[in-house]
């Protein structure tokens, strides 16, 4: 058994080393994904490392991730040009550690089964087992919602959530005073990443600390179990009360962080996402704005952001004070909306997934499982099983996204396979059905990722691209050092693609977005300048206002506008503003 075992745990750190090796691959061929979240943590962590710490003050994007891309773009003494490709090297070390985790996480769940599940009866996946599909459905995640590629902190996240539940269940085996300021540290810097483990993390230390008190009067040891909560409440509060703190002076109220209240405004309320105030349309959201964006023009809409002219795009890097005033409403129909759609999106996720679900129905009618008989052999599970639940609750009424749903899905999905029990218990087979089904789920996901990889390398290496670079941002920014924009100028970017969906070619290239030059309604860019009569008008305010170029994007442009200037081979196109600017070596690129 012993020999057994041993087996058992080098495949699991064999498959673990594979999944690294994997995301390795995934950082090295995979496409290119940057949105605004992403220029805005890249932003945070730029200032951290230059001494320009107040970036990581926002009542919108916490600062553990950028923490860590700060970190990784010290060590490597990233430009602007390559902290990217830094940042997914981060992502992998950030996956890696998350694969660790997720082990430890399946001991401590094993040993809660073993503690309090009925012992008249054997459980049908072995801790190697349950490790083993910890590790594949992480796999699953990096290839889907979770990639490498993306400069997000979800993944954080969901590993500090894994680590968080995992000492919980260590608790309740194992009555050690260190483990509760463990937890509460754990629990501070899963809100240092994201605003919204702040909700389940203090249900769960009040949760725990009522379960305390049940139970002090038990055992000697457990007589200590409330001061033990206050600990851990204690750690929470002095890592994350600092920044509460930090935000709630900056927004001129307490807050824990404003992202709550828009969502809630943009999903629910249906307020239009971008420049609510100058279109007076708020949807049912009501409140008087603060800090609004200046209109400069109104026909077409220009805008300033000098007013508080912080990261590479202040309107996505500092929603909370350009919306500070927005005041949500109960609105009915808006929630029966979100949750017809809520409900589409956890569908879609979990069809989009079926391969656990295939799994856990093949161990049912094949792999000799059965679900537990009794009560108790469901209720030492409640505890995973439930926060992950939470969790789903408090995304569901508002807004899903796929990302989103990882932590609550492994937390579910990995209680409701440790639940499993054998029909006909032998203890003698080492290589049970249920091990081998598990074994082929894993090959699977990692047979899926070579495949993914390899057909994305034969199409990189097609297109000329190497390493999975982009063609289109980067370069773009780059040819706008290459024209003359220097770190810290001041540009303007015009149509939804430059602004919204696109906008890190600023960041590549140093610069600030202050000026906008809007689009109504989504209207393709070049069109819409086209019907303008006032361009003149337009380049003398923003040349005025000292935006030294115009950037838009123009997808499939038959013919070169007048008077706009291709950057390099790519879709985007300057409207020089300042006389100073080296053209041809834009085109040039």
């Amino acid at each position: 058994m012993k020999a057994t075992a041993r087996g058992g745990m080098r495949m699991v750190w064999g498959y673990a080393a594979l999944l690294i090796l994997l995301a390795c691959g995934y950082a090295w061929v995979d496409a290119y994904v940057m949105d605004g979240d992403g220029t805005a943590f890249m932003d945070i962590a730029a200032g951290l490392v230059s001494g320009h710490s107040h970036l990581a003050i926002n009542g919108y994007w916490n600062p553990g991730y950028p923490a860590l891309l700060a970190i990784g773009r010290k060590l490597a003494h990233a430009t602007f040009s390559s902290e990217y490709m830094v940042a997914r090297w981060t992502n992998v070390f950030i996956f890696s550690a998350t694969l660790f985790i997720s082990i430890f996480f399946v001991s401590m769940l094993a040993r809660l089964r073993q503690r309090f599940a009925p012992v008249d009866s054997v459980p049908a996946l072995s801790e190697r087992t349950l490790q083993l599909l910890a590790l594949s459905l992480l796999g699953m995640s990096a290839g889907r919602e979770l990639p490498i590629t993306a400069v997000r902190a979800d993944t954080l996240l969901l590993a500090l959530l894994l680590l968080a539940a995992a000492l919980v269940m260590r608790l309740l085996t194992e009555a050690e005073l260190w483990i509760y300021p463990a937890l509460g540290l754990v629990l501070g810097l899963a809100f240092l990443t994201k605003s919204f483990a702040f909700l389940p993390s203090v249900l769960l230390l009040v949760a725990l600390f009522i379960a305390a008190v049940v139970r002090r009067k038990s055992s000697a040891t457990q007589r200590v179990l409330p001061v033990g909560v206050i600990a851990a409440g204690a750690l929470f509060a002095l890592t994350a009360g600092p920044y509460i703190a930090a935000i709630s002076h900056q927004l001129g109220h307490f807050s824990t962080g404003d992202s709550a209240r828009m969502n809630y405004s943009f999903f629910v309320d249906q307020t239009p996402r971008w420049h609510e105030w100058f279109h007076h349309d708020l949807g049912h959201a009501g409140g008087t704005f603060v800090h609004p964006e200046e209109a400069v023009m109104s026909t077409p809409p220009v805008f300033s952001y000098a007013a508080h002219p912080v990261g590479t795009y202040p309107l996505w890097f500092a929603p909370a004070y350009w919306t500070l005033g927005l005041k949500p409403n109960v609105w009915p129909h808006g929630h029966v909306v979100r949750l017809v759609r809520c409900s589409e999106l956890l569908v879609r996720f979990l069809l989009a997934r079926p391969e656990p679900f295939v799994l856990l129905f093949a161990l049912l009618l094949a792999g000799g499982a059965r679900w537990p008989a009794s009560r108790q052999g469901w209720s030492w599970a409640a505890m995973p099983g439930l926060w992950g639940l939470l969790m789903l609750g408090i995304y569901y009424p508002v807004d899903l996204q796929d990302r989103y749903l990882t932590a609550p899905f492994l937390l579910v999905v990995l209680t409701l396979f440790a639940v499993l029990r054998q029909s006909k218990p032998d203890e003698a087979r080492p290589f049970s059905a249920s091990f081998a089904l598990v074994v082929l789920f894993a090959g699977l996901i990692a047979a899926q990722a070579v495949t993914y990889q390899l057909e994305t390398r034969r199409e990189n290496s097609v297109r000329g691209i190497s390493h999975g670079r982009d063609t289109e941002v980067i370069p773009a920014g780059d040819a706008l050092v290459a024209m003359g924009i220097q770190p810290g100028d001041n540009v303007a970017c015009f149509g939804g693609k430059a602004c919204y969906l696109d906008h890190y070619w600023a960041r590549v290239a140093g610069a600030q977005i202050l000026e906008e030059v809007e689009s109504p309604d989504d209207q393709p860019a070049l069109p819409y300048w086209k019907t303008l009569n006032n361009t003149a008008a337009v380049q003398a305010k923003l040349h005025e206002l000292g935006a030294r170029v115009l950037v838009a994007r123009f997808p499939e442009v038959a013919a070169k506008p007048a008077g706009w200037v291709q950057l390099g081979h790519t879709e985007f196109f300057a409207l020089p503003l300042d006389p100073s600017l080296k053209v041809s070596l834009a085109e040039d690129r």
